[in-house]
């Protein structure tokens, strides 16, 4: 069996490595620009 300090640094690598799963995926789908009407002040 793994030592405790050995599974709380697999556990912490794993919890680094999973932070922000959610935020980083709508980035990755929608994107982080404005849209062009809110960069450019266009009026619809």
């Amino acid at each position: 069996m793994a030592s405790a300090a050995k599974q709380t640094g697999v556990i912490r690598k794993r919890k680094k490595s999973k932070a922000g799963n959610k935020r980083k995926a709508k980035v990755r789908n929608q994107g982080t620009t404005q849209p062009a009407a809110q960069l450019f002040g266009d009026e619809e």
